[in-house]
This record gives C-alpha cells, sequence and structure tokens, in this order.
C-alpha cells in the first residue's frame, strides 16, 4: 500500500485544506470502509478530513471493527436503499458480521427531496433497513439515486 500512502501523503501536504472522500457501492463500500479506517488510524490522512459515504454496504466486520471504524473515522454514512438485500449479508446472528454506524435509509423511492430515516446511534436497526429483513430485493440493490448501477457505469457514469 505505499502507493498510495505515499500519494496520499504528497496530496494532503500539497493540499492541507482539502478533504479526502471516500466512497464505494456493494463489495466497493466494504473495501471503502476497510480503506478509510486504514489510513485513519495509520495516520497517513487526517482523521476530521476523512469523509466515508458507501451505498449498499454489506456488513465488513466484527462489532470490535465497527467500532474501530466508528473512533478512527468519525464522518461515515452508509446508505441504503429500501430493500436491498446486500447491507444484511453477511448474516449478523450466526457469524458475528456488525454494522459500523452511520445509516441513512432510504425506505421508497430515492429521487431529489425523497425522504430518508438516519440511525446515529447504532449499527444494526430495526428503525432502519433492519426493518426489512424478510422483504429483500436484488433490484433496490442495483438503483440507488434513481439510477441503474450497471448501465451507469458502463456509461462511464453519465
Amino acid at each position: 500500500m505505499n502507493g498510495i500512502k505515499d500519494d496520499l501523503t504528497t496530496l494532503q501536504s500539497q493540499n492541507p485544506t482539502y478533504e479526502l472522500w471516500i466512497t464505494g457501492h456493494s463489495l466497493g463500500g466494504a473495501m471503502a470502509s476497510l480503506a478509510a479506517s486504514y489510513i485513519s488510524y495509520n495516520k497517513i490522512f487526517a482523521a476530521n478530513k476523512i469523509k466515508l459515504v458507501t451505498f449498499g454496504q454489506p456488513r465488513t466486520g466484527d462489532k470490535a471493527f465497527a467500532a474501530s471504524v466508528e473512533k478512527d473515522v468519525p464522518y461515515t454514512f452508509r446508505i441504503t436503499h429500501a430493500h436491498d438485500m446486500v447491507p444484511h449479508l453477511p448474516s449478523e446472528n450466526v457469524q458475528g458480521y456488525y454494522h459500523h454506524k452511520t445509516e441513512a435509509f432510504y425506505n421508497k423511492g430515492m429521487g431529489t427531496g425523497a425522504h430518508y430515516y438516519v440511525c446515529y446511534d447504532m449499527g444494526e436497526s430495526t428503525f432502519c433497513s433492519d426493518g426489512n429483513l424478510l422483504d429483500t430485493s436484488i433490484k433496490d440493490h442495483l438503483h440507488y439515486f434513481e439510477q441503474d448501477l450497471s448501465e451507469y457505469g458502463i456509461k462511464g457514469c453519465k
């Protein structure tokens, strides 16, 4: 990881007021969570300048990992869409996986002005996506903010 570490160190010294936004969808969200935690923990970038925002992120670690992300990366949002099945994987109860907080949950559409709930105080909440455990869908995982993510990526994110 020295290549990225060196690049981030250089960029931060050249642009001390810049923030580092780390994002990802699905497995990319899990990787973003790991990267943000690593970068902050190893003081490659100042923790207060790291912004982590994921979409449809699966559970990435256990409660200890979730607590470390919350400690190391103060600005963290996991955005979930209605019946997206991936945030419920792997299983919390059987395998000990647990989400870090904070979840922004869109229970219906995700268009401009759409209503959403924010669950600040815990990584798992029935007031957010954990309230839909029995009614999940791959369609909601592949559609965020009114975009078919497969098509969006194929078209160069346009």
